[in-house]
């Protein structure tokens, strides 16, 4: 008499090769998001402003214009830091408005908690230094953007 597997080797088979690949699956379409957030400041190290963005923003935007091109000026810069792909960097990084203060926010997207993250430090940094060399050149003000560490 032939043994459970034998009789059933095609059907063993078939359901490991669909365990296999349901997990590949699965694990890719793990994604993890970081953000961090550059405030904007009038006051060369000062703290995070408070109130209206009014107060603050007009030097800063007119300074560095935000666009749609921002995230690829930011993946240049981290290109030419780090190295790497400019548009592996374009296409896991997003920069939006923030409410809680004048400022904006890096987001990151990634497949591990740690390279999201480190991806997030690298953008947020690359805008930072980018907003502080445009609005330095343009006012002469040393540093209006910093970055804002939560815990």
């Amino acid at each position: 008499m032939r043994s459970y597997a034998n009789r059933h080797r095609i059907l063993i088979v078939f359901t490991v090769i669909v365990v296999v690949v349901g997990s590949l699956w699965w694990t890719k379409t793990i994604a993890f998001t970081r953000s961090l957030a550059i405030a904007f400041s009038s006051e060369p190290h000062g703290s995070v402003p408070r109130g209206d963005l009014a107060d603050i923003t007009p030097t800063i935007v007119a300074s560095f214009p935000f666009s749609e091109e921002t995230v690829s000026l930011v993946a240049d810069r981290i290109v030419n830091t780090y190295g790497g792909n400019t548009s592996d960097y374009e296409s896991t990084l997003t920069i939006t408005d923030t409410i809680d203060f004048a400022g904006k926010v890096v987001t990151a997207r990634g497949r591990t908690p740690l390279a999201t993250q480190r991806m997030a430090n690298y953008g947020a940094q690359a805008l930072s230094e980018l907003i502080n060399e445009a609005t330095f050149t343009r006012t002469g003000q040393a540093k209006v953007s910093f970055l804002v560490l939560t815990d």
